[in-house]
């Protein structure tokens, strides 16, 4: 699971912004609510809380960044959902 990777993940999907974080990881924000951190490891939100990924090949690395990506999506305003196709990270 290489830092690249998962930033190429999180770069493909619709609204999505790389922002620098504490430490200097990068984070992935969705309508400026971060959803994925990466420096030497990678943490998803899930819920009201953030989870560690083991290892992981690229397609079981993927699976749990859209979901997470997916969650947040979710749970912002319809009016605010309907913006983030039309920009891109």
């Amino acid at each position: 699971m290489s830092r690249e990777t998962v930033n190429l993940i999180c770069a493909e999907l619709p609204g999505t912004e790389k922002v620098q974080g504490e430490g200097g990881e990068d984070v992935w924000t969705l309508a400026h609510e971060p959803f994925a951190r990466v420096s030497e490891s990678v943490e998803v939100r899930e819920g009201a809380g953030w989870v560690a990924l083991p290892p992981l090949d690229d397609r079981h690395l993927r699976e749990r960044i859209v979901v997470a990506y997916e969650s947040l999506r979710h749970a912002l305003p319809g009016d605010v959902q309907v913006t983030l196709d039309r920009t891109s990270g």
